[in-house]
């Protein structure tokens, strides 16, 4: 090899790892649940967050294991940014203490959110369901009313589907069983009340289909492999707009919000902040409403989203009749625990 082709393949080299560290000085990624709601995201903050700023979001995935970010902060190994959690998630993550704090002059005080969307480790944004849902092509003769519908096989054969998680399927089975939301998480937190929500569940056991993945449920209804399924309300509408004939159960849906939290340590810090920042803007806030159903959690942004919108929210007067929110201190205490009870469970 000449001595100037050496020079020249060293000088592209050289070129090539410059545009790398400016690609990455000039980008975060976030983690997020995939699917639509990724999607949604992605309309409502990503791109006009990237067209004002100029920093690229890069998306990635996860499913919802805190022992990743624990991971990405012991050894100093950021891959993510930002990740997308579910309350329960924030409250671990700090007490866990791998989550960074933020500061009042970035996010507000609690009284700029809805009750319960403050916390000092995440950036609550949007308020997402979890219902019941089925396909009306396979129920339009007599589709469910009630979540004891869940239950029936007898008057709706066939397979259910459920997250493989306690959140939600708990509180379905006691529902189901006659407990009443006042008392809910009173019985929750005793032995007796958790025997008796895996009791309910033993009704169906060997009828469930366990899911993962949020974009799993339309497709399982869809398909028929699944007569109802748990699922989060805003997948269902996504299916619907793609014309598939899947319907939500507005009885006793609940009721919680997606955060935004940071491992401790990120290197992206600052980028990452303007992020948070843009998207507590109001009229920013109020985007993600317009592109799917998710309320936003900032009070100011309420007031600006269109009335064509409202209507499909969770927190809608008409679907929120019955509606719960989840007890993130519950959760915080119990879900490891209730998650090595239904693994245990399931292997029986």
């Amino acid at each position: 090899m000449s001595y100037k082709l050496k020079l020249g393949l060293i000088a592209a080299i050289a070129l090539a790892g410059q545009a790398l560290q400016a690609a990455a000085a000039d980008s975060i990624t976030i983690a997020e649940w995939g699917g639509a709601s990724q999607a949604a995201d992605r309309a409502a903050f990503f791109e006009p967050f990237t067209k004002e700023t100029g920093i690229k979001v890069i998306d990635d995935v996860w499913q919802g294991d805190l022992s990743t970010v624990l991971s990405q902060v012991q050894t100093k190994s950021y891959k993510w940014s930002l990740v997308r959690a579910e309350t329960a998630l924030v409250k671990r993550g700090c007490e866990q203490g791998i989550l960074e704090k933020f500061d009042a002059a970035i996010v507000g005080t609690a009284k700029d959110y809805l009750p319960g969307a403050f916390q000092p480790c995440g950036i609550a944004y949007a308020t997402f369901s979890s219902n019941i849902a089925y396909n009306a092509d396979k129920l339009k003769d007599n589709p469910p009313t009630s979540i004891k519908d869940f239950f029936d096989l007898q008057k709706y054969p066939g397979k259910r589907g459920i997250r493989r998680d306690p959140v939600y399927a708990i509180e379905l089975a006691l529902l189901a069983d006659g407990v009443t939301l006042k008392d809910l998480y009173k019985v929750m937190r005793t032995h007796e009340g958790i025997d008796r929500a895996f009791k309910k569940l033993d009704t169906i056991k060997d009828q469930v289909v366990w899911w993962e993945s949020g974009s799993q449920p339309p497709q399982l209804l869809a398909d028929g492999e699944v007569t109802m399924s748990t699922v989060w309300g805003n997948r269902i509408v996504a299916a619907q707009k793609e014309g598939k004939n899947l319907q939500i159960l507005w009885d006793y849906p609940g009721l919680d919000y997606d955060w935004f939290i940071m491992p401790k340590g990120s290197p992206d810090a600052a980028k990452a902040t303007k992020f948070l920042k843009f998207i507590t803007e109001p009229k920013n806030a109020a985007k993600l409403s317009e592109v799917a159903p998710f309320g936003p959690v900032l009070k100011a942004a309420i007031p600006l989203i269109g009335n064509a919108y409202v209507d499909s929210l969770p927190t809608s007067p008409k679907n929120s009749k019955n509606a719960f929110a989840f007890d993130s201190e519950f959760y915080a205490d119990n879900q490891e625990d209730l998650t090595v009870r239904l693994t245990n469970w399931l292997q029986k």
